[in-house]
C-alpha cells in the first residue's frame, strides 16, 4: 500500500514542477532506492504498463468507427472504385447413378 501511494510522488513526470518530489529525491534517498528495487522485482514491465494503458480504466472506451475514403483522384472524377471479388467454384452436380433391375 505504501508502494502505490509513494510511487505517486517519487515517479511525477520531471518535466512537471512538483516540489514534493523534488525534497522526497533529496531526503529520502534510501526510500527511493527501495520503491526503486520494488518497482523492477515487482513491475518489469513498468514503462509498456505506463505507455499501454489508459489512465481511467473505468470509464468504457467509446469506438471508432473509421469509414472507407477513396482516393482523392478517383473522386474528384466522381468514379466509384469497383469491388473485386473472387469468382465461386463451379458446383457440380452429384452424380446419382439408377439401380439396376434384375
Amino acid at each position: 500500500m505504501a508502494f502505490a501511494h509513494l510511487t505517486q510522488i517519487a515517479y511525477v513526470d520531471k518535466a512537471v514542477e512538483y516540489n514534493l518530489r523534488d525534497w522526497f529525491a533529496e531526503n529520502c534517498p534510501n526510500l527511493l532506492g527501495l520503491l526503486n528495487r520494488l518497482k523492477e522485482r515487482c513491475f518489469p514491465d513498468w514503462e509498456e504498463i505506463g505507455t499501454s494503458l489508459g489512465l481511467n480504466t473505468h470509464i468504457p472506451v467509446p469506438v471508432v468507427v473509421e469509414e472507407k475514403k477513396e482516393p482523392a483522384e478517383k473522386e474528384a472524377n466522381n468514379e466509384k472504385v469497383p469491388e473485386v471479388t473472387a469468382p465461386e467454384p463451379e458446383k457440380k452436380e452429384p452424380v446419382v447413378e439408377e439401380a439396376k433391375k434384375e
